[in-house]
C-alpha cells in the first residue's frame, strides 16, 4: 500500500503502535524506516540519517523483525544468531557473550543446540527478535509480532517484548489488533489507505480516561439473572447481555466509580471469579478508528496529534 501524506514523529524511548485493516500502510512504513523502501516523495528519518542516503547508519540502529522470515536450514538457534551476529558487525570477543544474553532475554538457551528449522511459529518469532536486537540497536520495528500465535506462543513472546520495552528501546510495533498493543504501547498511530487517520493515547483508545465507555466482563459461579438485574440498577451501567456464568457490560465513568460497582455487585451477594475488559471490543474499536467514526466514543474528542 503506498503512503499518501503521511507525517509521523516518534520521540526516543516511546512506544507506538501503529493499527489499522490490512492494507493500510503499516508495513509500508516500517520498511521505509528500515531504508528496504525508498521514499518515492517526502524523507524519512531515523536517528537523524536519511534513509535515502544514509540506509547503513539507518540499519545500525534499528532492529526489525517481519511478519515472515526464513531460517537456515542444518544451523542450531545458537550457529544461527553466532551467523547473524558477526553479520551485524558484533566484535569476535563480544560475540559469544551478546548471543548467550540474547538466547536468555528471549528464553531460548536451554534450546540453543537444536534446529532452528524445527522451531513452532511463537519460538521462531522470538529467535528473529534476538536476531533483530544483537547489535544492540536503540529502535525496533516488529511487523505483525503476534499475528498467528496460540494463546501460549501470545504470552511468551508478549512477556519477552514487555522485557525489552523495559530495555528503554523505542519500539513501534504494526498491528490490525488493538489488543496486541494493551501491554506492549503508550500511543497508537490508526491508518487507513496509506494515510494517518490520527494518533492519540492507547489509555484514551481503550477507554481508559479518567471518564470515558469501556466494555465489561465479568464470570460469575452462580447467579447470573440476580447479578445483572443489580447491574442495570447502577448509574453508569449499559447494555448489560446475560451468557452461561458471564456478564458483559458497558460502563461509562471513571476508575473509582467502575470499583463501586463491583464492590456494589460482591457486596449483593455475586460470586465473582474474573473481572476484566473485553479483548474482542478493542479489535471492533480499532475498526471503528481506521472507519474514522469512532473518535468521539475513545473518550470525548480527539487530542491533537502528539509527537510519538
Amino acid at each position: 500500500m503506498p503512503l499518501r501524506g503521511l507525517t509521523l514523529r516518534v520521540d526516543e524511548g516511546a512506544s507506538l503502535g501503529l493499527v489499522g485493516p490490512n492494507g493500510s500502510g503499516k508495513s509500508t512504513v516500517l520498511r521505509v524506516l528500515a531504508a528496504l523502501v525508498r521514499p518515492t516523495a517526502g524523507r524519512a528519518l531515523v536517528a537523524g540519517f536519511d534513509t535515502r542516503h544514509h540506509a547503513a547508519q539507518v540499519r545500525r540502529r534499528i532492529g526489525y523483525v517481519p511478519e515472515q522470515f526464513g531460517v537456515y536450514p542444518r544451523l542450531s538457534i545458537g550457529q544461527y544468531l553466532e551467523f547473524f551476529a558477526r553479520a551485524s558487525g558484533v566484535s569476535q570477543w563480544e560475540r559469544k557473550n551478546t548471543v548467550e544474553t540474547m538466547l536468555r532475554v528471549v528464553d531460548l538457551f536451554d534450546a540453543r543446540h537444536a534446529a532452528a528449522e524445527a522451531l513452532s511459529r511463537g519460538a521462531r518469532r522470538r529467535l528473529g527478535l534476538a536476531r533483530a536486537l544483537l547489535h544492540n540497536p536503540p529502535i525496533l520495528l516488529l511487523d505483525d509480532p503476534l499475528g498467528g500465535l496460540d494463546g501460549r506462543g501470545r504470552l511468551e513472546l508478549v512477556e519477552v517484548l514487555k522485557e525489552v520495552r523495559g530495555m528503554g528501546i523505542t519500539l513501534l510495533v504494526a498491528t490490525h489488533l488493538l489488543g496486541d498493543l494493551a501491554q506492549l504501547c503508550d500511543l497508537v498511530a490508526v491508518l487507513r489507505e496509506g494515510r494517518l487517520v490520527g494518533m492519540l493515547p492507547l489509555a484514551v483508545a481503550l477507554g481508559r480516561g479518567e471518564r470515558g465507555r469501556r466494555r465489561i466482563r465479568v464470570e460469575l459461579l452462580d447467579g447470573v439473572e440476580q447479578a445483572a438485574a443489580a447491574l442495570r440498577s447502577q448509574s453508569g451501567v449499559l447494555d448489560v447481555s446475560e451468557a452461561e456464568r458471564e456478564l458483559r457490560f458497558v460502563y461509562e465513568g471513571d476508575a473509582s466509580g467502575l470499583a463501586d460497582v463491583v464492590a456494589r455487585l460482591v457486596q449483593g451477594g455475586a460470586r465473582v471469579t474474573e473481572f476484566g475488559g473485553g479483548t474482542e471490543h478493542l479489535d471492533e474499536l480499532a475498526a471503528a478508528l481506521a472507519e474514522g467514526d469512532a473518535w468521539a466514543d475513545a473518550s470525548g474528542p480527539l487530542p491533537e496529534p502528539v509527537s510519538a
